[in-house]
């Protein structure tokens, strides 16, 4: 069996063993997808990325996303973890602190601050487009997250690679305390990768508190998520709530699973399009 270069790095945090883990396997070019498929699945973490040489003039790399059962054009903290990768790899080496990753959502521009143990990652996430307004499920989610959502907005889906189902509660005490039913979740909608659940939190060093649910992708509930936090900038504009938390914060996710997660978000224009960032650590 051939031999890869390998490392599982935590996103969004400086701290070993807290935000979230991908796998990240450099040099994959040898390795055909049926053959990534059966890797992700194996390392049973929400993704595992693949980096491959560039199609095209431009990019760094390029960046292959799997989670344990399909591919994903695009997720937030697999890009994060693996440029950080391959920054400490020296596979690649940012030009006046700027790079730009191939993937199947595009040519995402990342964004590098500092260096070594402070070194922080932003990736500028693709355009998350409306995917539809459900009022219709909010008898069913409140049943399948087994608490009441806040009466509006109604549940509304938007994707960026992912196809995130925006669901807000009234308090952070709330989504702290889900415990969703996970088979009922992963039947609501083939079309939907996960819920994303979320409340505004009121003062503090966190603006929004959410956690994401994606049973039906294999991952019951993902640590740190960045295509939805990157996301959620479009429903809050969509909505009228950007106000809630401005254009530059901070969300807390996973800390009932003890990751501790810190997600900080830039809103770039009045569509809500976002970068978000984080720190990265290597762990094995």
């Amino acid at each position: 069996m051939k031999t890869y270069r390998f490392k599982q790095v935590d996103a969004f945090t400086s701290r070993p063993l807290y935000g979230n883990p991908v796998a990240v396997v450099l040099g994959a070019k040898d390795l055909e997808t049926e053959e990534m498929q059966r890797i992700a699945n194996w390392s049973n973490l929400s993704e595992t990325t693949f980096v491959l040489k560039p199609t095209i003039s431009g990019p760094a790399y390029r960046l292959r996303i799997f989670t344990p059962t399909h591919e994903l054009p695009f997720a937030g903290h697999p890009t994060i973890g693996s440029c950080h990768a391959v920054l400490e790899a020296g596979i690649v080496a940012p030009k006046d602190g700027r790079l730009v990753q191939e993937c199947a959502a595009g040519n995402l521009p990342l964004r590098i601050e500092g260096a070594g143990p402070e070194r922080r990652i932003w990736v500028e996430a693709p355009e998350a487009e409306m995917t539809g307004k459900y009022p219709e499920l909010a008898q069913i989610l409140s049943e399948t997250l087994r608490s009441p959502i806040a009466e509006s907005p109604a549940p509304t889906g938007f994707r960026n690679g992912p196809n995130w189902l925006f669901v807000r509660f009234e308090h952070e005490s709330e989504v702290a305390a889900l415990k969703p039913d996970m088979a009922a979740l992963a039947k609501l909608s083939p079309t939907v990768t996960g819920v994303a659940a979320f409340a505004f939190v009121d003062g503090g060093e966190f603006a929004v508190h959410i956690r994401c649910f994606a049973p039906a992708a294999g991952v019951p509930e993902d640590p740190v998520t960045g295509s939805a936090n990157a996301a959620l900038p479009a429903y809050l504009v969509h909505h009228g709530l950007l106000q809630k938390t401005g254009r530059e914060y901070v969300a807390t996710q996973a800390t009932e699973m003890g990751r501790d997660g810190r997600v900080p978000v830039r809103v770039l224009d009045e569509s809500g399009r976002a970068e978000s960032g984080g720190y990265a650590v290597t762990v094995i």
